[in-house]
């Protein structure tokens, strides 16, 4: 997997165990990590709230599990809220479109914590459509906890989706003089909130630097809000592994691309980075659809796509490829829930019962033009994960308790995770780090019993 997903897989392992972190691994250096923090204790650079969630999984042995379970509440959700604000033939479309989305089948099946904050979103918006309609204190509390949980794993994405929903919420809050429960719901979501001030303090020791931040001060400085580059050096420059040093020059040649200046032309290639993710392909007459969906769009929808756009318009002023847009896998059902209005409306000229039948047929075409895509996807894992599957199958023969040195080559790519952390890193039969030369010998020492094999990527 990516650097990102081991990042979080690890920290879920952590939580396992009882921990908020691990103890730093000896000689730190050896078991320096992307997205991971090894000093002054190991654990994940990244908000808590998906790792949290993976930890279920994790208890169990079997991380996946927890993936799974929350691409299928995405399903259920978006299948639940299209036929509540639309009708059940626009849903049966609009869960093909966005299940077979490029975006969707490249991102989903991952580690990432697009897959917690998608189904957070969805069941926002049914607990504000719920509580809209009954008033009942319940469902105002499950939107403040549902809330307050993607705040604690994406921050900037949950304000984002947050800001809409607080101002629908606020403005009929005061109209019905419903304070308490207003009160009631804000303490719910500060309760939730409080987790990140612990975590801070649990993982760097400092209330007033989170993870992230730390992270970033230590190894990617430019990595923040802002379109001007900062070039301070890294605190942990001196201990940075070539996979780290690497990863540190591909962020600023996207960051060094970002500026003010380009803002038209970034906006531009983002747009069309998101059109091609969802639509692209064999999928191209779903976005005419999605288009004709505009024309007849519900007052719910028109909000659910405000929310999509302020969340495109948020991550402009932060530095990314644009082809890289695991940042707004929450705005895929949205964009489905259009194709489906559309192709509805448009099938209605035929009159209603054509229409079902051109909705059935639609979604059927839409699913098997996916299968190919999902093809494609399975091959480009399996050949990205060839390297690393190479070694998970070479380690079994190697003698253990042992250390495997891993010397990477000009020519490795940088991103897969060959060294990685563990939660329980004495009781693991083969630790894989860093080939540093000289102080290998240092960390066999410091590792007495165990055997000391070597690895040279090429």
């Amino acid at each position: 997997g990516i650097h990102d997903e081991a990042s979080y897989v690890l920290q879920a392992e952590i939580f396992a165990t009882g921990r908020w972190t691990a103890p730093t691994p000896p000689l730190p250096e050896f078991f320096e990590q992307s997205h991971v923090q090894v000093v002054p204790a190991l654990a994940s650079k990244y908000p808590p709230g998906h790792a949290l969630l993976l930890s279920l999984g994790a208890m169990v042995g079997f991380t996946a599990l927890i993936p799974l379970l929350l691409t299928g509440s995405t399903a259920a959700l978006l299948f639940a809220l299209v036929t509540r604000v639309t009708n059940p033939w626009v849903a049966l479309v609009a869960w093909p479109v966005w299940l077979f989305a490029p975006m969707v089948l490249r991102f989903q099946p991952t580690y990432m914590s697009q897959l917690t904050t998608t189904p957070l979103v969805l069941g926002s918006w049914w607990a504000l459509l719920s509580w809209r309609e009954s008033r009942r204190l319940g469902w105002l509390l499950a939107l403040a906890l549902l809330v307050g949980w993607g705040a604690i794993t994406r921050p900037l994405t949950m304000l984002v989706f947050a800001i809409p929903i607080g101002i629908v919420v606020i403005r009929d809050v005061a109209r019905d003089r419903r304070w308490r429960h207003f009160g009631l719901a804000c303490g719910l979501g500060i309760a939730v909130l409080s987790i990140l001030p612990v975590w801070s303090v649990e993982t760097t020791g400092s209330l007033r630097e989170s993870p992230v931040e730390k992270y970033r001060l230590d190894y990617l400085p430019f990595d923040k809000i802002g379109f001007t580059p900062d070039s301070s050096p890294p605190r942990r420059a001196a201990t940075m592994t070539r996979v780290l040093n690497e990863t540190y020059w591909q962020f600023m040649a996207a960051r060094t691309q970002q500026s003010s200046n380009a803002l038209p032309t970034t906006t531009l290639r983002r747009f069309a980075a998101i059109g091609s993710g969802v639509f692209g392909g064999v999928r191209l007459p779903l976005l005419i659809v999605a288009i004709a969906g505009l024309f007849y769009a519900t007052a719910s929808l028109r909000f659910a796509l405000t929310s999509a756009l302020l969340l495109v318009a948020a991550h402009l002023p932060y530095a990314h490829y644009a082809r890289w847009t695991v940042y707004y896998l929450e705005a895929v059902p949205v964009l489905a829930a259009f194709a489906g209005l559309g192709a509805w409306h448009l099938g209605k000229r035929l009159g209603d019962a054509r229409a079902r039948l051109a909705m059935i047929g639609l979604a059927a075409l839409t699913a098997l033009a996916g299968i190919g895509g999902a093809r494609y996807w399975r091959n480009a894992y399996l050949a990205d994960s060839k390297l690393e599957r190479e070694i998970v199958h070479a380690i079994p023969r190697l003698r253990a308790p042992g250390i495997v040195f891993v010397r990477y080559s000009p020519r490795t790519a940088h991103n897969p995770s060959i060294v990685w952390n563990s939660a329980r890193l004495h009781a693991e039969p083969m630790c894989i780090v860093h080939d540093l030369g000289g102080p290998n010998q240092a960390l066999l020492r410091v590792a007495a019993g165990r055997a000391g094999h070597y690895l040279s990527l090429v």
